[in-house]
């Protein structure tokens, strides 16, 4: 299954764990994040993806159904689809990190079920220095995302049961194998979208290449009832991030940007002119740019209700 029109779905990553220090655009309120993610859906994006922060401190609460239903109410009124994070922490059991997933579900909010599909290592390198970073904060906590696969299958199997369609994190190319095995074992229906991150700061996987994209996706099962998208992460290069983004438009696959996902990259840009650049290389890969309307559908999501918003094409590109 494929969106129509062969149209780009842009996503955006709109803060993360960013701070303000590095880029004075990342939204940390709940207000923020939302007035932030409709500029973005003006620009031309359809998906949003935040992590929920404390509005004073700016510390990230990453299971906090409140903070995340603020937000979501009002990106969900406007045609969007949004989604948050989940708390790592190491005294949470893995069983529990998905609670304010479903109760945010419950209350009618969210639609969209984020499940990474495996466990991974927190390794941060600094390009510049040639060296790790954040050595003294690794050994005061785990820095493991923990990601077991009888946890993967049980989210898998509660999202489905609740008629939510998911949104999966590749962030090693083993990840993207598992969705193969997903299709396979027959646990999935619906559509899905595929994230396949390729990041630089947080070396994880594969250096970030167009061989390294081409070998995630050859993992994919043909025909996947779904749609798949790169998300350069922790970047420092905007031409590397334009490099990957242009090369999965030309796939046929997604994107995801955003000032949150690679602050260092672009430290005074917005996530609203980030879109904007999107829209210009999905034009020049001959490509339209997806409609909120259009991403609802493909992925079996209600339409907005009655006068409530929805963005009819891309927003006006950049110059």
């Amino acid at each position: 299954m494929t969106i129509a029109r062969d149209a780009v779905i842009i996503e955006v990553g709109l803060n993360e764990g960013a701070t303000r220090a590095v880029n004075p655009n990342i939204p940390i309120t709940p207000g923020e994040c939302a007035s932030d993610a409709l500029r973005c859906r003006d620009a031309g994006a359809s998906t949003i993806h935040w992590h929920a922060r404390d509005p004073s401190t700016g510390e990230q609460r990453l299971g906090d159904a409140d903070l995340y239903s603020e937000a979501l109410q009002a990106m969900r009124s406007g045609g969007l689809v949004g989604y948050p994070s989940y708390p790592v922490d190491a005294g949470l059991a893995v069983e529990r990190r998905l609670d304010h997933v479903w109760e945010l579900h419950a209350r009618g909010e969210l639609e969209l079920a984020p499940i990474d599909l495996g466990s991974v290592s927190t390794i941060p390198w600094n390009k510049g220095l040639h060296d790790f970073a954040g050595l003294d904060a690794l050994r005061a906590r785990p820095g493991v995302v923990d990601n077991p696969l009888t946890f993967v299958l049980d989210a898998v199997e509660r999202a489905g049961a609740l008629g939510m369609p998911m949104t999966f994190g590749a962030f090693d190319v083993g990840c993207s194998r598992i969705l193969r095995m997903l299709v396979e074992s027959g646990r999935l229906h619906g559509a899905v979208l595929h994230k396949i991150f390729l990041s630089e700061g947080w070396a994880v996987g594969p250096l970030p290449s167009v061989a390294a994209l081409d070998l995630h996706v050859a993992q994919l099962p043909e025909g996947l009832d779904g749609a798949w998208m790169v998300v350069p992460y922790s970047q420092s290069d905007p031409a590397v991030i334009e490099h990957l983004c242009r090369a999965a438009l030309e796939r046929g696959g997604h994107v995801r940007v955003g000032i949150g996902d690679s602050p260092a990259a672009n430290p005074a840009a917005t996530n609203a002119g980030l879109v904007e650049q999107v829209v210009v290389w999905a034009r020049d890969a001959g490509r339209p740019v997806a409609t909120t309307a259009e991403v609802r559908a493909f992925l079996g999501l209600a339409p907005p209700a009655d006068g409530e918003a929805t963005r009819g094409s891309g927003g006006p590109p950049t110059s």
